[in-house]
């Protein structure tokens, strides 16, 4: 029996005027019901697939009243709903097989549809509940053929280089070693290709981490690392978002300065120019992009937890991000040197929490970005 799924489209309304007032399960999919009309220009979507499931993501600017809701179907399909942050609501659409997904909205409703599926119990057929549906747009093609998307993983430091050291005594190269696998874990979950630069402690030059990431053909490199002060440790602290360029602010060399060091020897002025020199403005675009939604990621999943200080995104020269044929980032998940900030990176609780913060930006920006 075909199932048909269709999904509410927003208007263009500020967040605090769009409210989804209730869902319901039908037939053929849900329909979600707003307090006033809504249209397609807020409406956003990406797929997130693998072998065994895929993942339908929708995201719309509004305010989800009452709880989030789960309905499931035969075929193991599901259809989640929940406020995925302060101003955006997210519908996924899970199962094991490609779908075809069609759209319809009409007034103050809209409605998802999938197509070759059932409902586990009996509802309501979609066509009785649609006045003259405005518009239909097939996603078959669109969606499903999006491909499986690369991220390589880049725990910094590692082996002989401990990194920085901070007022827990543990190495740098173990903490963000624990980030970058739990962020492995977090974007397999939702259906991303993951390759770790190093999975152990074990050392890789800079020049090889990159080399690594272009081997494997990936979408995005992202490089993670935390900061040390050897003065003001009581007041600096936060997180930092980078993405390479010749520019050279006084905090950015001090801290590319600190992460490019164990190349040094490798590093004569004559290589470090002739890489960046060749630069190329679109990547360099397109990571300050990745850079900000990952950055944004990270505050909305710490701050409400946390009391967390946004660094902000900023450019600089790091020679691990040189050699990335993609878009590429270097993320500074804090200070190891803070009293309280360098305790909670040895946590575990917290580190997941940053990877779900990263997992969430790379999500916004391949929303943005397919």
């Amino acid at each position: 029996m075909k199932f048909l799924v269709f999904l509410c489209l927003f208007s263009l309304l500020s967040f605090a005027d769009v409210k989804i007032v209730s869902t319901k399960q039908i037939q053929n999919g849900v329909l979600l019901n707003f307090n006033q009309n809504i249209a397609e220009e807020n409406f956003k979507s990406f797929v997130l697939g693998g072998d065994k499931e895929f993942r339908y993501v929708y995201d719309v600017n509004a305010e989800l009243l009452g709880s989030a809701k789960n309905f499931k179907f035969q075929e193991n399909i599901q259809i989640k709903i929940a406020q995925n942050s302060k101003d955006k609501v997210r519908i996924v659409i899970s199962s094991n097989k490609k779908l075809k997904i069609t759209l319809e909205a009409s007034k103050k409703q809209a409605s998802f549809a999938i197509l070759n599926a059932k409902s586990v119990k009996n509802t309501p057929s979609i066509a009785s509940l649609f006045e003259t549906p405005k518009r239909t747009t097939n996603l078959q093609n669109t969606q499903t053929s999006i491909k499986r998307k690369v991220v390589v993983i880049d725990p910094g430091h590692g082996g002989k280089d401990c990194g920085a050291v901070g007022v827990s005594k543990v190495c740098e190269k173990k903490i963000v070693l624990n980030i970058g696998k739990h962020l492995r874990d977090e974007l397999k979950r939702r259906g991303y290709l993951v390759y770790m630069t190093r999975d152990k402690d074990k050392f890789i030059s800079l020049r090889d981490r990159t080399k690594f990431a272009n081997q494997k053909e990936a979408d995005l490199f992202v490089s993670i690392h935390a900061n040390a002060v050897a003065e003001n440790k009581e007041k600096l602290q936060g997180i930092e978002s980078y993405f390479l360029s010749t520019a050279r602010s006084e905090r950015a060399k001090k801290v590319a300065a600190l992460e490019n060091k164990d190349d040094t020897e490798v590093m004569t002025y004559f290589s470090r120019q002739s890489f960046l020199n060749t630069l190329n403005t679109q990547k360099i675009i397109a990571s300050n992009r990745l850079a900000i939604d990952v950055q944004y990621g990270m505050l909305q999943n710490l701050k409400p937890k946390y009391k967390i200080t946004d660094g902000g995104v900023r450019e600089g020269p790091f020679w691990v991000l040189v050699g990335a044929l993609m878009p590429s980032i270097l993320l500074e998940v804090g200070y190891l040197t803070h009293p309280n900030e360098g305790k909670r990176l040895n946590q575990n609780t917290f580190q997941k929490d940053i990877a779900q913060g990263i997992a969430d930006g790379i999500d916004g920006y391949f929303a943005k970005n397919p």
